[in-house]
């Protein structure tokens, strides 16, 4: 039934494909409002690929029907001979129709903008031209955190440099300018490789996400009556989903998005794990889910209320709050949406006061050795165990050990949302953070609990998804911000999966990958100091101390650490500082211009005397008592200054400016920016 409805709906989706891609409106557009109605359920990037295939079945489509219009070549036209006789004219020409009327264009455009970048330079020079050109390269790469290619990059900075240079051609002789343009072309390109070397590309992702999550923050901060109807339109279409798998050597730099995911009301408050997905297999560097596995997940005790939660939009998963009070079917490590809930009722029960007591003096049946809970490649089991020789000292329960690993791994390390990344040639990324990482979040701890765990022959998992506090009956909005990771290990006295939380207490909220980007990574939550499991203790139950419930947002996963934000931080720099200067420069020269260009003689005189001071301390020279004596005259006497007394006014002020153009270029580049005089 279900792959009837999905051939059903990929029909339909075909049908509005056919019909919107030869008609003046958005295809795509339209296919994405199909997908919210048609509820495919799968992954974005099953989404995407099958646009594709859809977009092109469609040109496809075209290429088949109207293919005998558009081969220009046939086995014979009945009517030339030779190579001739092979074309059909009418389509030949049809393509050169084609041709014709797109290589003028490209041509006018080319010259075109030759022209414009030509004028404008002639006219106010090639600084202000670079310096709007860089403003807004730079803001494109702010919104899209990318960055072109290194080869590209250099080319157009190099080309920029190459323009501000060849525009001095212009004021002085040609075979002065190239000269000068080729001798400082040499450390220009030397500059550029420096700064490059400084600030390499390792690896440069575009996040649509961030660009996302930065529109969605605006939103939110126009008042609420006007945001909400914003959100929903925008969240609904884009719900965060839980991955299969979590890329633990990926972890980097994390930064916070408010996108609100869910609503969650408890009816006796507290601290809630809403738990999404969990992750059996461990290799060293990745958490997997066995998607074969199916167990049930819920417990039998006494009654601790109901939890509502509403979510925004259809996710693929059903968050559940420890414990289910009903027998709740675990596929593959989560419970999935198949029925597309957005507002759904878990009854829950709580642990009873007495639980460790019973679980520490219980007698509990050792785990079966080939449980997939407890595998661990060799080489990291063999070093887990030199570790907890040293930690576990005195323990016998399961309960024991685990909360001596728990203040173990919230020892370790300190928290950080910027933490470095696991070094080359390293092989478990676990025991690289107990053993040499300084810093880390949530995923981090978590993992490294978890491999602790097991390597205690204590079956454990890596376990994903949401931390909030939570009034007795009120909503509480859960933000991605509230997204966290913790690790779960089975007390087999009391036959329950246990939450452990490792992440340190007194740490602000973490950053974690985005799920649809990295898989598994979740988001971090300040916790609680105490070992001792934080599952939802009965409101009468004083022993479980809650933690915090800030937490931090997803974020994209990068193959590499990247400098996007040096570089971008550089050339916004530089680019305020040129527009900086060229501004105060153009208003300068106008109004030194203004003032030489006054009807007033005698005004346009003392004008010209102040130029003439300034020029002659930057050439180190007294300035002329001549034009001293005419400045006095102008100022003091009734007399009016002749156009013969202002020529030598305009005469001393040509030849200082070309004195002042015959010094080193770092000096003419002072004199024209600073002191706009040449």
């Amino acid at each position: 039934m279900d792959l009837f409805l999905s051939i059903l709906k990929s029909v339909i989706y075909g049908v509005i494909e056919g019909i919107t891609e030869w008609l003046p409106i958005s295809s795509t557009g339209h296919m994405i409002l199909a997908e919210q109605v048609l509820k495919f359920g799968y992954t974005e990037d099953f989404m995407e690929m099958f646009r594709v295939v859809i977009q092109l079945g469609a040109i496809l489509a075209v290429v088949v029907l109207y293919f005998h219009k558009l081969w220009p070549f046939c086995k014979d036209n009945g009517r030339d001979t030779g190579f001739a006789a092979h074309l059909r004219w009418p389509v030949v020409r049809l393509w050169f129709k084609i041709i014709a009327a797109c290589v003028p264009a490209a041509v006018l455009g080319i010259l075109l903008s030759a022209a414009v970048t030509w004028s404008v330079c002639r006219k106010l020079g090639a600084v202000l031209p670079v310096a709007a050109s860089l403003i807004p390269l730079s803001a494109c790469m702010v919104v899209t955190d990318t960055v072109p290619d290194v080869q590209y990059l250099f080319c157009l900075l190099f080309g920029l440099i190459i323009l501000i240079l060849t525009s001095r051609v212009r004021r002085q002789s040609a075979p002065q300018g190239n000269r000068l343009t080729a001798m400082a072309a040499i450390p220009a390109a030397l500059a550029l490789a420096a700064l490059f070397l400084a600030f390499p590309q390792e690896s440069y992702v575009n996040r649509s996400e961030a660009t996302r999550d930065a529109i969605l923050s605006w939103f939110q901060s126009i008042p609420e009556k006007v945001a909400e109807n914003v959100r929903q339109e925008v969240t609904v279409s884009v719900p965060a989903q839980e991955p299969d798998h979590v890329r633990l050597a990926s972890l980097g730099r994390r930064t916070e998005s408010p996108i609100t995911v869910m609503e969650v009301t408890a009816e006796i408050g507290g601290t809630l794990y809403l738990r999404g997905q969990d992750y059996d297999g461990y290799d060293g560097m990745t958490w997997t889910v066995s998607q074969h596995r199916t167990e049930d997940f819920s417990l039998t005790g006494e009654d601790y209320g109901e939890v509502s939660i509403r979510t925004v939009g259809e996710r693929e998963l059903l968050y559940l709050p420890y414990y289910p009070a009903r027998s709740m079917a675990l596929i593959g490590g989560n419970m999935s949406n198949t029925w597309a809930y957005t507002e759904y009722v878990i009854p829950r029960a709580g642990l009873p006061d007495d639980w460790r007591i019973t679980a520490i003096s219980g007698t509990a049946t050792p785990p079966d050795l080939n449980s997939p809970y407890l595998a661990l490649p060799d080489a990291t089991r063999a070093r887990a165990e030199v570790l907890l020789a040293d930690i576990l000292g005195g323990a016998s329960s399961t309960v024991e050990k685990a909360e001596k690993i728990g203040d173990y791994v919230r020892a370790s390390a300190r928290y950080d949302l910027n933490p470095s990344r696991i070094g080359e040639g390293e092989t478990d990324f676990a025991l690289w953070f107990l053993e040499d990482a300084e810093a880390g979040y949530c995923v981090h701890f978590a993992t490294a609990a978890a491999v602790l765990l097991r390597a205690a022959g204590i079956e454990a998992r890596y376990v994903s998804g949401y931390l909030v506090k939570t009034a007795p009956g009120t909503p509480a909005d859960v933000t991605e911000k509230n997204a966290h990771a913790w690790a779960e290990y089975y007390e087999p006295t009391l036959g329950v999966w246990l939450v452990l939380e490792a992440t340190p207490s007194d740490m602000a909220a973490a950053q974690q990958p985005t799920p649809e980007t990295v898989p598994g990574a979740t988001q971090e939550a300040a916790q609680p100091t105490s070992p001792e499991p934080t599952t939802p203790p009965p409101a009468t139950s004083p022993s479980h101390p809650q933690p915090p419930t800030e937490s931090a947002p997803p974020q994209p996963d990068a193959p590499k650490q990247h400098n996007v934000g040096k570089i971008l931080a550089v050339l916004l720099a530089l680019g305020m500082l040129v527009l900086v200067v060229t501004v105060q420069r153009s208003i300068r020269i106008r109004l030194r211009r203004g003032r030489q260009q006054t009807a007033r003689p005698n005004a346009r005189g003392l004008a010209m005397w102040q130029e003439t001071e300034q020029l002659s301390r930057l050439l180190r020279q007294p300035s002329p008592e001549a034009l001293e004596a005419l400045a006095q005259k102008a100022k003091f006497s009734q007399h009016t200054l002749t156009a013969e007394e202002l020529t030598q006014f305009t005469a001393y002020l040509t030849d200082a400016r070309h004195q002042l153009e015959q010094k080193p270029l770092y000096l003419r580049l002072v004199y024209m920016y600073l002191y706009a005089v040449i």
